[in-house]
Order: structure tokens, then C-alpha cells, then sequence
């Protein structure tokens, strides 16, 4: 877990753009994640489920999804990557802005941002780790 941790915290969370991460394997399980981010059992089946089902190519894009609690809907996708944006849920927290999750050969990469940070901002912060992992044969 040593190795999948220091891409949480170095290349998501130390680079200043995302605030809470994790890095889920392709059929559920945590490989790593921020100090605190939980991402329940049927939060990862979940995920696992829609991300398969949009990339690929099965559907354009998902409704939202609920990570650790907090219910997201989907503003966008492209051939990668989901991008969400929170909703007024029980669980809402105004901090929370958004997310994006990004799927490599065998992991999901799940990234939270909160405001005042944009969209804009993260997105290349969790490409580029994306990018580093599939280079790499993950």
C-alpha cells in the first residue's frame, strides 16, 4: 500500500488541488486514501459498476454518485474521466465543490475538491496521475 499511498498524498493531495483522495482497484477495495476519506463497500461497487458502464461506452454519462457519504451529480465526461458536482443532500457540506474520478487499466482514481478551488484546477492534477499510472502498466 506504501506505493499507492505516496501518489494520495503526494501527487493529489500535496499538490494543493484536490483536498480529499483515493485510489479504489477496478473491482472495489481501497489501495490508498487521504487521511479520513472513507469510501463505504457499496460506495466502491457502486463506482466500480458506473465506471464501467461509461468508459465503456455504454452509457455517456452517470447521474452522480455518493462518495464517502456525500451524494455528487455528474456535470460532464469525456473517454476518461467523470467530473461531479455536489448537490444539497443530507450530507451536504458547502466546502465540498466537486470531484473527479478518473479510471486507469486496473484502479479508479477518486479526487474531492473544495471551494474555493475549481474544476478547472484539479482536473489536470489527477489526469497527470492517471496519465503516471497507466504509463506505468496500471
Amino acid at each position: 500500500m506504501g506505493e499507492w499511498q505516496r501518489y494520495v498524498d503526494d501527487n493529489l493531495i500535496g499538490s494543493g488541488k484536490v483536498n480529499r483522495a483515493a485510489i479504489v482497484g477496478l473491482d472495489g477495495g481501497i489501495l490508498a486514501a487521504s487521511e479520513g476519506y472513507k469510501i463505504s463497500a457499496a460506495e466502491q461497487s457502486q463506482l466500480s459498476k458506473e465506471c464501467r458502464a461509461v468508459f465503456s461506452g455504454g452509457e455517456d454519462q452517470v447521474g452522480g454518485l455518493v462518495l464517502a457519504g456525500n451524494k455528487f451529480l455528474t456535470s460532464g465526461s469525456d473517454e476518461r474521466s467523470l467530473f461531479l458536482k455536489t448537490t444539497h443532500s443530507i450530507n451536504y457540506d458547502p466546502r465540498h465543490a466537486g470531484a473527479i474520478v478518473v479510471q486507469t487499466k486496473q484502479c479508479i482514481i477518486v479526487a474531492e475538491y473544495d471551494a474555493p478551488l475549481q474544476m478547472a484546477e484539479s482536473i489536470p492534477v489527477v489526469e497527470s496521475l492517471a496519465d503516471e499510472l497507466i504509463n506505468a502498466g496500471y
